[in-house]
């Protein structure tokens, strides 16, 4: 395109080479159009290495135990929101999912409990992510913006900085950062930080990590903090949202699948009012075999782009050239009929059967990206999303008009279903 060499990969022995390669950790340019640069989702490499090594463990399974308690109260908040339409017509639920992940990452990330579920906010919150969202797709299918000089004349430019300022604004207030860091920096750490020990080493959760980093070091400056509220607020939450509404429509969509999935949660934890242990979630095979089969036909990162910053070899035949980007897709990895077999378009949670897994390749199914530069918060997804489809459907029974035939996809950095995720919810 233009000087610029796209090169695409997609099958499961390219992208294993592509995502491990350390000649393939850096983002290419259209990752800045979040103006996130300075976060982890778009960081240069080395830059990347520093925030990943220092809050891996704040998202890593010694804390996750501690967040069990946050991941149930919030859904146990979500699930009374949905009450309010039990009986009427079907509606998309992503606006609820919004708010109740978003309101987890607040406390669990930065220790602060906004609410944003019961607050007059929270609409206006899922409005703005929504915008700024779309104003940055509409720069990637426009190569004439692909220049800052270019763009900041354009329309398009002003309306990304009020989006953006008026985002970052909403999530200043929502994780008072500053109040957090004032009290902080007195040493005056609330009980929510305390109770977070394991044994008797306190691990600092991610808001405690990044100002300690700040005061400690020069590898993170002050004013890097907007780009990592921005990168864990929207990068965490709407992919975790997205993927959410999927579930519960493809839950919706094959009623036999949902009553085995139903019948495995009574099994684990029978009470509509028991809290959701992480040994629980670990009895959930079949639940987790249906999200995977949901990921697998709904990407939530159709692609991801790479750089090589010198020449990578694929294969024999194969040589990426220096300088040029890599597009990993994984949408095509996930529907090829090569890696999955001839029924590929079916629903069929089988596909993730232990011995069927064995068979593929590793690289054949990527939800989270692969490598060293694969998502960061893997186990924090999984638990939270078990533990909030266990009270959505120990008391809801869901159900939907649409069918797989009708279903069409759209690319909006992440990709969504085209007209949203409708269902209908009926107490059990």
């Amino acid at each position: 395109m233009g000087p610029m060499v796209y090169i695409f990969v997609y099958t499961p022995e390219q992208l294993q080479v592509v995502l491990n390669s350390p000649h393939c950790l850096e983002k290419p340019l259209q990752y800045s159009f979040f103006q996130v640069s300075r976060g982890i989702f778009s960081a240069p490499v080395d830059l990347w290495k520093i925030l990943r090594k220092l809050i891996t463990p704040s998202f890593g399974p010694g804390l996750l135990s501690s967040f069990v308690p946050i991941f149930n109260e919030k859904s146990s908040v979500m699930v009374e929101q949905m009450a309010k339409n039990v009986g009427k017509p079907q509606r998309d639920y992503y606006s609820e999912i919004v708010l109740c992940f978003m309101d987890t990452i607040c406390n669990t990330a930065f220790g602060v409990d906004c609410d944003l579920q019961r607050s007059p906010a929270g609409a206006e919150y899922v409005e703005t992510q929504e915008k700024y969202i779309d104003i940055v797709t509409e720069r990637y299918l426009k190569p004439w913006q692909y220049l800052n000089f270019i763009y900041r004349f354009t329309n398009a430019y002003q309306i990304f900085k009020k989006r953006h300022g008026k985002f970052l604004a909403l999530l200043t207030q929502a994780t008072r950062i500053n109040e957090v860091e004032d009290m902080l920096s007195k040493n005056s750490i609330s009980k929510d930080y305390q109770d977070k020990d394991v044994g008797a080493k306190k691990i600092p959760i991610f808001v405690e990590k990044l100002l300690d980093e700040i005061q400690k070091s020069g590898h993170i400056k002050r004013e890097d903090i907007d780009d990592h509220i921005v990168t864990m607020c929207f990068a965490g939450n709407d992919t975790t949202a997205t993927t959410m509404s999927n579930i519960l429509l493809m839950l919706a969509m094959h009623p036999d699948i949902q009553e085995r999935v139903y019948q495995e949660i009574i099994a684990a934890c029978p009470d509509r009012n028991q809290q959701v242990s992480i040994e629980d979630a670990g009895k959930l095979t079949y639940t987790e075999m249906v999200c995977k089969e949901t990921m697998r036909h709904f990407s939530i990162a159709p692609v991801i782009g790479r750089t090589a910053t010198q020449d990578v070899k694929l294969n024999d035949d194969i040589t990426i050239p220096a300088n040029s980007t890599l597009i990993c897709c994984f949408y095509k990895l996930h529907m090829d009929p090569k890696n999955w077999g001839p029924d590929v378009k079916n629903f069929n949670p089988d596909n993730f059967l232990p011995d069927l897994v064995a068979k593929r390749h590793p690289y054949s199914f990527l939800p989270f990206s692969g490598g060293p530069r694969n998502c960061l918060g893997v186990r924090y997804a999984w638990l939270s999303m078990k533990i909030m489809l266990v009270h959505i459907l120990r008391r809801y029974r869901l159900r939907t008009t649409l069918t797989m035939d009708t279903i069409t996809v759209k690319f909006n950095s992440f990709m969504k279903i085209e007209d949203g995720c409708p269902i209908t919810v009926e107490e059990r």
